[in-house]
């Protein structure tokens, strides 16, 4: 085997490896984040929704003319008002979920960064002095399942 290849798959390849795991974690993180911030907003949309139509039903308890009305008025605002209980505690589940999802993911592709080989990513031709990257290799199979 050539210096180079040595010198490559002992000090250059390391350096490859790690700079994977560093950008897989930051791709997945940036992934989640975005995930999570679209569906935390319309949540958190949705919960504000929910406050106003309770307040606006409180407000017209307070000014209607019977009592029927004001109890009708105050069955609705406190509807709404669980509706919105309920959008919040939706929202802290979502971002526990979401961590967890985060960190699972981010585990895996370290995990499956590290038993990366050489050969996984490079030909290293004895026949040729040079390396080149493989065009056709499946990098990290993922299984989604959970486990």
């Amino acid at each position: 085997m050539s210096k180079l290849k040595k010198w490559f798959i002992k000090v250059a390849f390391p350096v490859i490896i790690n700079l994977l795991k560093v950008y897989g974690e930051d791709i997945v993180r940036g992934l989640v984040k975005t995930f999570y911030t679209h569906m935390s907003e319309k949540e958190k949309n949705r919960a504000h929704e929910h406050f106003n139509q309770a307040k606006e039903n409180m407000d017209k308890a307070y000014t209607a003319e019977t009592e029927k009305e004001r109890d009708e008025y105050k069955f609705q605002a406190e509807f709404y008002k669980q509706q919105a209980e309920q959008n919040i505690n939706e929202l802290q589940r979502l971002a526990k979920e979401f961590a967890d999802l985060e960190e699972k993911t981010v585990d895996l592709v370290k995990d499956k960064t590290s038993r990366m080989d050489v050969e996984d990513l490079f030909k290293l031709d004895k026949s040729k002095k040079g390396i080149s990257l493989k065009n056709d290799t499946k990098l990290i199979d993922v299984d989604l399942k959970d486990k």
